[in-house]
C-alpha cells in the first residue's frame, strides 16, 4: 500500500468556518467536509482501496547507519519570526482569500535535530526543499535508542534485535488480527501508525499506565469495507452507525497511482473518540516467538519495558484473545487485579 509522506487531502472539497475546532482545541477555526469530491479524487477513488485511519503517531522504518531502523515524524516548522510574518501576511487580506505566502527556507525555519530527512514527494527548488502553503516541512529524525522523547516508539521495536512488535490483519483468520514480532527488515520503507497507551490520549483503551502498551500498524494493512465518497449521506450514515465495523477514526483511500485521499469523523461533524472503537473489538492472535539470547537480555534488565513487553507476549504465543484489553488483562494478570481491587 502508499506510504504515508505528506500531509493526506480530505477526500471532499473542504470549507472554513469562524468557530473552535473540535478536533483541536487551540484551533480558532473549523475545517468540514463539503458536498463536493475533491478536484482530483473524483478521477480516482472509483479504484482507491478503503482502510482504517488510525489515531497514533506516524513513523517510517528505514535504514540508519546501515540497518533498519524506526524514524519517527518530526516536521520542520517556522520558528517565532516566520510566524510572526505570516500572520502579519494574513492580517493584510482582512479575511480574502489569501494568496501563497513565501517562505525563506533558510530563515524563517527552526533548527532540525541531527540525522533529519525531508519526507519523500516534497517540492524542491534549486536544490532546497519547500514547506507547504502553511509553513511545514513534513521530515523524519531516527529515534534515539537513550532519548525520552521516543521511549514510546522504542517500546515498540528491538532495534538491537531488528524486531518490531506489529498489529495487522490476519491472512489465515478472517476478523482476526494478528500481533507479532516481525523483523524490522521487512518493513523498511513503509510508513506506520504507532498506537498505544501513551498516544493521543489512547483512544482505544489499551493497557494501562503501570504496563504500557504500544505497538506498529503499516499504513493500509487495515481494510473495511464502507460506502463509496461518492455517495456522502450513505458514508455518513455508515460512520455514525452503531456496528464495531464503522467504529473507525476516519478512512483513508489507497489510489492506484500512489496518491492518497481521508476522512475524518470530524470532517462531518461527527465526535472521535467512541466508546468502543473497531480495532479495539476484534479478536487477536499473538505470534510473538523471541531467541533465547532476546529471553536472556529481558532477565539481565528487567527495567527495559522494551524487553518486558516482548517477553510477556512472547509467553502467550499461539494464543487467541478476544480483544487487544483481554489480551492485555492476561499479560499481566497481577498488575489487573491489583488495579481492579
Amino acid at each position: 500500500m502508499n506510504p504515508v509522506q505528506q500531509k493526506i487531502p480530505c477526500v471532499y472539497a473542504i470549507g472554513v468556518t469562524d468557530e473552535s475546532s473540535e478536533k483541536r482545541k487551540q484551533q480558532t477555526y473549523k475545517v468540514t467536509a463539503t458536498r463536493c469530491l475533491h478536484s482530483k479524487a473524483q478521477f480516482e477513488i472509483a479504484s482507491a482501496i478503503p482502510t482504517e485511519k488510525l489515531d497514533g503517531t506516524c513513523c517510517l522504518v528505514e535504514l540508519f547507519e546501515g540497518q533498519p531502523w524506526l524514524w519517527a515524524r518530526h516536521d520542520r516548522k517556522p520558528s517565532k519570526a516566520g510566524e510572526r510574518k505570516f500572520a502579519q501576511y494574513k492580517k493584510n487580506f482582512k479575511g480574502k482569500e489569501v494568496p501563497d505566502f513565501s517562505w525563506n527556507p533558510e530563515k524563517d525555519f527552526k533548527e532540525v535535530p541531527p540525522n533529519w530527512v525531508p519526507a519523500n514527494r516534497l517540492e524542491v527548488v534549486d536544490g532546497v526543499v519547500m514547506p507547504d502553503k502553511l509553513g511545514h516541512t513534513p521530515g523524519w529524525v531516527p529515534v534515539g535508542l537513550e532519548s525520552r522523547q521516543h521511549c514510546w516508539h522504542l517500546s515498540a521495536v528491538s532495534i538491537e534485535d531488528g524486531l518490531a512488535l506489529v498489529l495487522r490483519e490476519s491472512k489465515d483468520h478472517i476478523g482476526e488480527l494478528v500481533l507479532k514480532a516481525q523483523p524490522l527488515s521487512d518493513l523498511v520503507g513503509q510508513t506506520c501508525e504507532l498506537v498505544g497507551s501513551n498516544i493521543n490520549g489512547n483512544p482505544y483503551g489499551l493497557g494501562n499506565k503501570k504496563n504500557p502498551m504500544h505497538f506498529l500498524v503499516p499504513h493500509g494493512s487495515m481494510s473495511i469495507a464502507c460506502p463509496s465518497p461518492d455517495d456522502q449521506e450513505a458514508l455518513l450514515t455508515w460512520l455514525n452507525g452503531e456496528t464495531s465495523v464503522s467504529g473507525v477514526e476516519g478512512i483513508v483511500w489507497h489510489c492506484t497511482n500512489g496518491e492518497l485521499y481521508k476522512l475524518h469523523r470530524h470532517h462531518l461533524n461527527l465526535s472521535w473518540p467512541i466508546k468502543d472503537p473497531r480495532l479495539s473489538q476484534q479478536p487477536v492472535r499473538v505470534e510473538v516467538e523471541l531467541t533465547d539470547t532476546s529471553r536472556n537480555k529481558a532477565n539481565e534488565d528487567s527495567a527495559r519495558q522494551l524487553d518486558d513487553l516482548f517477553t510477556a507476549l512472547h509467553s502467550l504465543n499461539g494464543q487467541v484473545f478476544d480483544s487487544l484489553r483481554h489480551l492485555h488483562k492476561n499479560m499481566f494478570p497481577r498488575t489487573q487485579n491489583l488495579e481492579e481491587s
